[in-house]
């Protein structure tokens, strides 16, 4: 009785709308993840310059290696 007041497809709008919410719920997920791990990679990476120019300092890598392993960590 009740399709013949036009209510037979109103769980089709119910489905969508929760799909629609979830799809937005995963969309807010993966881009917080992507970006702690940007942050994360951007301070391990700045970590490595620095303990690579302190092995620099002290002597204990040439010049040569110094900027050849600094064009490697930029990139």
């Amino acid at each position: 009785m009740w399709h013949m007041y036009g209510y037979s497809n109103a769980w089709y709008w119910m489905l969508g709308m929760s799909l629609i919410k979830i799809l937005v719920v995963v969309g807010i997920t993966i881009l917080f993840i992507k970006l702690i791990n940007r942050e994360h990679s951007y301070r391990s990476s700045s970590k490595a310059l620095e303990i690579l120019k302190e092995k620099y300092v002290n002597g204990e890598i040439s010049e040569e290696e110094y900027k050849h392993k600094k064009k490697i960590l930029k990139s």
